[in-house]
């Protein structure tokens, strides 16, 4: 930061001094505070520091500050592949704009000569804008465009949920005499919400907006329920005992008609006892409920990710 004292002019050719140091506390300098600070708010700078000036009365001060501020505004709709803008805002506490006007030079990026690469995050752009001529206050706000690195989170978060989700397709496939198919729907199921705990872990609280990312963990649990509600109607089904009743029929009506819509346009010669398949037992039934459920929940499936993904790749290109 740079200003001009008047008090603080000599004559250089008379003197032979052309530059000075004095300590912060020894002149008058800004009383300038991070606003939009997370801790307590403090004056920019300290006593050890020397500010430097010239005979034309030219002040230069180079604090050194560790900043711990907020971004007021997070948007966690496409996390992991997220981009977000946070302001930095130096204030002049004490002063208006009338009496310290605190500005910038135009388009004043943030400079990078001591910077360190973040492993979470990486700076797309920066800037900077002093305050409107509308308002009273004299503050600069620097700009910082960040955009997460998704890689951490795909290999540890998105590829294990996805494999799950798949999985959770394989409840179907697992025959109901196996006894292993409610238990490994429940543990696919507490599989996703160990995940969706992580996922909160890991996102800040926000109302405003939710991460595409936890709506379709709900979305896997929701079809994680109805996959056990189905295996445990499945499941008493397949053990009765009575006759099958009309509604039972028509879903091994339309199962086999998923399985020979491409066969019946080929003429076949019928084997022996095929006329047998017109008689539907509870075990038909079962293996029908299956084989509709797997057809239904893959569509779900691919329609959730299919949505995502547009919706990623809108953002992106955004």
């Amino acid at each position: 930061m740079a200003w001009f004292d008047e008090f603080l002019q000599w004559d250089e050719l008379s003197t032979g001094i052309e530059i000075m140091y004095f300590k912060q506390n020894e002149i008058w300098t800004p009383d300038l505070v991070l606003k939009n600070s997370v801790q307590t708010i403090k004056e920019l700078g300290g006593d050890f520091y020397y500010l430097s000036v010239t005979s034309d009365g030219l002040v230069r001060w180079l604090p050194f500050q560790v900043f711990e501020s907020k971004c007021a505004m997070i948007d966690i709709t496409f996390f992991p592949f997220d981009d977000q803008t946070c302001y930095i805002t130096v204030h002049s506490w004490s002063f208006n704009k009338y009496e310290v006007n605190v500005t910038h030079f135009d388009d004043f990026p943030v400079n990078f000569y001591d910077f360190v690469e973040n492993s979470v995050w990486s700076i797309v752009s920066t800037g900077s804008s002093a305050s409107p001529e509308s308002e009273v206050d004299s503050e600069v706000t620097f700009i910082l465009h960040l955009r997460r690195k998704p890689l951490y989170y795909v290999m540890n978060l998105i590829l294990p949920v996805v494999l799950l989700g798949v999985l959770n397709l394989l409840v179907f496939i697992i025959p109901a005499d196996a006894g292993e198919k409610m238990s490994f729907a429940m543990t696919v199921f507490l599989s996703f919400a160990v995940f969706l705990s992580i996922i909160s872990m890991q996102l800040p609280v926000n109302s405003d907006n939710t991460s595409l990312l936890g709506v379709y963990l709900v979305f896997q649990m929701i079809l994680g329920v109805g996959t056990i509600t189905i295996s445990s109607l499945q499941l008493r089904l397949h053990h009765r005992n009575s006759e099958v009743g009309r509604f039972y029929r028509g879903i091994v009506k339309f199962e086999r008609y998923l399985r020979c819509t491409k066969c019946k346009k080929f003429p076949r010669i019928k084997p022996v006892g095929e006329d047998n398949l017109d008689v539907v037992d509870w075990r038909a039934v079962s293996s029908a409920i299956d084989f509709v459920s797997l057809f239904t929940m893959l569509v779900f499936e691919i329609v959730a990710i299919s949505v995502i993904m547009v919706k990623l790749i809108h953002s992106t290109r955004g």
